[in-house]
């Protein structure tokens, strides 16, 4: 690989700079993650229109080009005995229907033709059977009305779906934070512990100098020795750290293999102060939690129906009118054709069930009370979320202020106690105590701002808002 790398220095890996706002975006369009939530959404539209199809009329055409049997069969005669007979005969037909739901009333109207031939090969005669048309409706009575409720169900999943996307998009914005401030942290320790282990390595030069010299002891430069192979150790799994957080967040947003990820400090926030009545109100509005609470109510209603009219009195009225004809050939089947109607009329009555259709009822009844409480009590989670996220994103905004201010000064505070270790006024200990101050007060820095961040995505997530620009989050 080392030869590799010498010979064609092309395929050497780059080093690209991103910002936090920029690998969002890139996760958003092109990672895994972003894939399959493209990809739901777009089950979940097809879905949509094959609803939306039962609303529209249908044509179907039915054939049978031919029947043909050649074989004996057994046939009936009047005092009761069976003669077999033999059948050469060809049988065609076909029937075509036009046909549309009827959402209000859970029926279905049509109008078709049909036409039927056979051939009987053994007498040589040929005979048509058809109807110019026919039209009808068959309805249930006090049935249950599966359409009706597809009409208010289909359009909340529909639009569900829609926020649930946005809010799967935001879901990667989010995870994309924590992974780049996972990242970003360990680059960070990196160059901390890059920098520790210059310092330990000068100085326990100048210690050994002055060991030489009689001024420290031989305790003191063994602690200086124990500092430059703590100082090694922690590089190295700062590295490690590091090469692993950078595979991961490579992996999560899709970023090609080829590039050294360099990471920007996310330290303009944005100033936008959000008011939590009105983050509350958006996510009672926006959110697909609050779509998915109506959607389980009124679906717990359908089923209470469902139940109660699946246990009670139903009927099935089918009514056709229409006209048909029998010729021997195929245009008098057009000719002067005669009356044609069907009326039937099926009841079904339940009479003695051992409780089953009450049991039913009971259990959709006590279901619909379940599943109104549950979202009641999910709705008051989803406002306390919301107003102790909006609570939480103006504290750490002040917090934030602090720990920068405090990096600063144990900064600022290291820098002397380097200067004044080097110059033998300080002890190690009290040189030792400022340097993991200064490193504690970095990390403490960096993560202020991955928990501003995070809470910032999470009230996005929440809301399907964005308060930077005042716009919706849900496409439309």
């Amino acid at each position: 690989m080392l030869i590799a790398l010498l010979l064609f220095p092309g395929i050497r890996a780059r080093c690209q700079t991103y910002t936090l706002k920029e690998l969002i975006y890139y996760a958003q369009e092109h990672s895994p993650e972003s894939m399959k939530n493209s990809t739901r959404k777009e089950n979940k539209y097809w879905q949509y229109r094959s609803y939306k199809s039962e609303l529209r009329p249908r044509l179907v055409l039915n054939s049978t080009l031919p029947f043909y049997q050649n074989t004996s069969i057994p046939v009936l005669q009047d005092d009761g005995s069976i003669v077999y007979r033999s059948v050469n005969q060809a049988q065609s037909s076909l029937d075509l229907t036009l046909e549309q739901n009827i959402a209000f009333t859970g029926g279905k109207m049509f109008l078709s033709t049909d036409l039927s031939r056979v051939d009987e090969f053994g007498q040589n005669t040929t005979s048509y059977n058809g109807s110019p048309y026919y039209i009808g409706i068959q309805q249930p009575i006090f049935g249950f009305n599966e359409l009706k409720w597809m009409q208010e169900l289909e359009p909340l999943k529909f639009e569900g779906s829609l926020r649930e996307y946005a809010e799967a998009n935001e879901q990667v914005a989010y995870q994309t934070v924590v992974k780049y401030f996972n990242l970003l942290l360990a680059q960070i320790n990196l160059r901390i512990s890059e920098l520790n282990q210059t310092n330990a390595e000068a100085i326990y030069k100048i210690g050994q100098e002055r060991y030489q010299m009689g001024k420290i002891s031989r305790n003191e430069l063994l602690q200086l020795e124990h500092g430059v192979l703590a100082a090694t150790k922690s590089k190295a799994k700062a590295m490690l750290s590091s090469e692993t957080r950078q595979l991961e967040l490579r992996s999560y947003t899709g970023l090609p293999s080829t590039e050294d990820i360099i990471l920007a400090l996310p330290d303009r926030i944005p100033v936008t102060l959000i008011d939590d009545s009105l983050a509350v109100s958006l996510a009672m509005e926006n959110s697909y939690n609050s779509l998915e609470f109506r959607q389980q109510l009124t679906e717990a209603r359908r089923d209470m129906e469902k139940a109660k009219r699946e246990s009670g009195f139903n009927a099935d009225i089918y009514l056709s009118y229409g006209t048909s004809n029998i010729a021997t050939r195929l245009p008098d089947i057009y000719k002067n054709p005669g009356p044609s109607g069907i009326v039937n009329v099926g009841i079904m009555v339940p009479i003695l069930d051992w409780g089953r259709s009450r049991a039913a009822r009971k259990t959709a009844e006590a279901n619909l009370k379940l599943v109104e409480y549950t979202v009641q009590q999910q709705t008051l989670v989803l406002e306390q979320e919301v107003v102790t996220g909006c609570k939480n994103l103006e504290m750490l905004r002040e917090f934030i202020g602090y720990t920068m201010d405090a990096d600063r000064v144990a900064a600022e505070r290291y820098g002397i106690a380097h200067d004044r270790y080097i110059a033998g006024d300080i002890s190690l200990t009290e040189y030792n105590i400022a340097q993991e101050e200064k490193d504690l007060a970095k990390q403490d820095y960096i993560l202020a701002l991955m928990d501003f961040w995070t809470t910032w995505y999470s009230l996005r997530t929440f809301t399907l808002y964005d308060f930077e620009n005042k716009r919706s989050l849900i496409e439309n």
